[in-house]
Order: C-alpha cells, then structure tokens, then sequence
C-alpha cells in the first residue's frame, strides 16, 4: 500500500470572519475529495480569519499514483482566487504487503 500526506499553508485574503473561512474551506475541502479522492482536514490556524493550514491523505495501489495526486492539490486549490498557496510539504511512504512493522489485527 502507498500512501501521501501534506501540509498545504493557505492565504485567504478576502475573508473578514471565520464564518466566511469555514465557507471557503468546505467547498475546498468539497473540490478536493470529489476530484482527486482525498481526505482533507483542517490542521492549523483555525482561529485566524485569513490564513489555514490543511492536512491531505491519500492511498493509492502505486508510488506513481499517490505522486500524482499530491501534485494535483495545489493546483485545485489555486483555481479558487481566493486562496493564496503559501507552501506546501508533503511525504509518501508504502507499507509492505505482509503488513511488517505493524501491530496484528485484532
């Protein structure tokens, strides 16, 4: 099993209310599942009206796939102009399929 994370840092320089925040990240958060099929939270920043830090995850059968997905969030994200990607940071790793270094499922 592959998998992927990221830590995308946002700028949201229209937004005076967090109301307004929460807004604008759920129909990101929206894009983002229904188009590339990743889980999306809300990691950082939460009591700040015009910035947000968002965690992303994905698994995927392949290296190449989860690489590919991972490329593709900030891209989904910038189409909004709402949002300014400041950065972003992720990770990729895959688990072995005897599942080693796990604990044994219960």
């Amino acid at each position: 099993m592959h998998f992927g994370v990221a830590r995308v840092d946002l700028h949201l320089p229209g937004i005076d209310s967090l109301k307004g925040k929460r807004a604008l990240l759920n129909r990101a958060r929206s894009r983002l599942q229904n188009e590339l099929g990743v889980s999306v939270a809300e990691v950082g920043d939460q009591d700040r009206w015009q910035r947000a830090v968002l965690g992303v995850a994905v698994a995927a059968s392949t290296h190449t796939g989860v690489d590919r997905v991972l490329d593709r969030v900030t891209a989904v994200l910038e189409r909004d102009p709402r949002m300014v990607v400041l950065g972003t940071e992720d990770l990729a790793d895959t688990l072995d399929a005897d599942g080693s270094g796990l604990p044994p499922l219960s």
